[in-house]
């Protein structure tokens, strides 16, 4: 049994066009590097790094850590027994609409697993639905299930932890980050109980696009259906600026244009004209008074070990 491990889980896309709660996309960067050794004191103790974004450094409402509790009880092994020290250098900013409280979540449980040598994925799965739940007020699989897995995933049961994992062609994503901070709980309160038919069966035919696009390699299918009639009309009134920036990604050769999660983060998926497209959705949001900064990534390979003693 290893006394020491050091992991990496990057931020996610969730959502990802007409998958309300259901579609995940793991991204190569930014990530969360957690860090955790078996100690002789019993109980979880948790440091988090100043270098990083700020979060909370009470182990019972941090997801990492909450995570890795979970997968202890999950695996009946008693705090009281065991303990861990876990440090937590957290580079998926908060609020950002990126996973954040996923990827701590993910990572948490990701750790101790390999720590208790703990194999069952679904075990890990669950543990960090349980941590990331901290955050969002409810245990959630989409961005934790492309964390754990990578690449981009389909939550076909949520109950029963079922989860559809498909590798995504090749591609480049620009994602943008506004200066705001919109909550979770927040932007779930906004999303209908209801919905018109109409909205419903467009919802199956552009999932059913993104999914085969995903399997077949057709990135110009992906963009076509990334769209959403339940959770962009309503949450992008949380994002100022958010139809500039739209207008002026797709008039400098974006393909598509959506929220990330419950945003700010706004992404888009292009063949060309990356660094354009990020300054034309950051000038999109000037013009609406909020400062924004843009990067550019791929689908990431989901959580990993860095270092292992």
């Amino acid at each position: 049994m290893s006394s020491r491990v050091r992991v990496e889980a990057s931020a996610t896309v969730a959502n990802f066009g007409p998958g309300y709660d259901t579609f995940g996309l793991c991204l190569d960067q930014p990530s969360d590097l957690l860090e955790m050794a078996i100690v002789e004191k019993p109980g979880i103790h948790l440091q988090v790094a100043e270098e990083g974004f700020p979060v909370p450094s009470d182990p019972e409402f941090n997801s990492a850590s909450v995570a890795a509790m979970e997968l202890m009880r999950l695996a009946d092994v008693s705090v009281n027994s065991v303990g861990l020290a876990i440090r937590l250098l957290k580079g998926v900013r908060p609020g950002s609409g990126l996973g954040s409280s996923a990827s701590s979540a993910v990572a948490g449980a990701y750790a101790a697993a390999e720590l208790l040598d703990i194999e069952d994925q679904r075990t890990v799965l669950r543990a960090a639905a349980q941590g990331e739940g901290v955050s969002s007020g409810a245990p959630h699989l989409d961005n934790v299930a492309p964390c754990l897995f990578g690449g981009f995933t389909v939550v076909l049961d949520q109950e029963r932890l079922r989860v559809l994992r498909i590798h995504p062609p090749r591609m480049r994503l620009v994602i943008c980050l506004p200066d705001i901070v919109v909550e979770t709980s927040k932007a779930r309160k906004l999303i209908p109980n209801e919905l018109r038919m109409k909205n419903t069966i467009a919802h199956v035919g552009w999932a059913s696009g993104i999914v085969h696009g995903m399997n077949t390699g057709d990135l110009k299918l992906i963009a076509s259906c990334m769209m959403d009639e339940i959770s962009v009309p309503v949450r992008k009134t949380l994002i100022r600026g958010y139809d500039l920036a739209r207008s002026s990604a797709i008039a400098a050769g974006a393909l598509s244009f959506s929220i990330s999660g419950s945003g700010p983060a706004v992404f888009t998926i292009a063949e060309n004209n990356h660094n354009e497209i990020g300054e034309a959705m950051v000038e999109g949001f000037s013009r609406a008074n909020v400062s924004a900064s843009y990067f550019i990534t791929s689908p990431g390979a989901g959580a990993r070990v860095v270092m292992m003693e």
